[in-house]
């Protein structure tokens, strides 16, 4: 938790390894992150950020982009995220087409926002940084979709960045 430009994001993409100290070094069990195969240093961990992609491709293409190799459905993540796919905004179900240029729909923000969480959810992971991924939804919806976070979290570990105070009750540690 912090004030805007504290270094709340860069901290966690560091500790990521999505960017690389200009000083100084990140440690993962021992050994130096730089040293580390950035697969190896990749496997295992997803994310979820206020500023991520939005895919002009099929909702089920946005969520299965983020691991190609997954068992689990994307219906499943869908439904973890709470990601209607049933609803009005996906007429096509999981074949949607994500753009109004290819003919299919444009989401609104908070809809893209399940989308991206839906996509982090999918990835396999014993990791999961959330930096501020409910920021477009109303602190309702957020709070609902921070308890799946705390039930799907179970013997994982989650790192979640976040402006609003409320968010961190659920937290371990602050």
């Amino acid at each position: 938790v912090g004030k805007n430009g504290a270094g709340k994001t860069t901290l966690v993409r560091l500790l990521m390894g999505l960017y690389v100290p200009t000083d100084g070094k990140v440690m993962l069990n021992g050994m130096d992150t730089s040293t580390i195969c950035r697969e190896s240093l990749f496997l295992k961990l997803s994310g979820v950020f206020q500023k991520f992609q939005r895919y002009q491709m099929t909702l089920r293409d946005n969520i299965h982009i983020s691991d190609i190799n997954a068992d689990t459905t994307v219906v499943t993540a869908a439904e973890k995220a709470e990601v209607d796919i049933s609803g009005k905004s996906f007429p096509d179900g999981e074949d949607t087409m994500l753009s109004r240029e290819f003919g299919g729909v444009d989401l609104s923000g908070g809809e893209w926002q399940r989308v991206a969480i839906a996509r982090g959810l999918y990835r396999l992971h014993d990791v999961i940084v959330l930096d501020e991924p409910t920021a477009a939804i109303d602190p309702m919806e957020e709070n609902r979709i921070y308890r799946k976070f705390i039930e799907m979290s179970k013997d994982k570990t989650s790192i979640i960045v976040t402006h609003r105070l409320g968010s961190t009750k659920i937290a371990d540690r602050v």
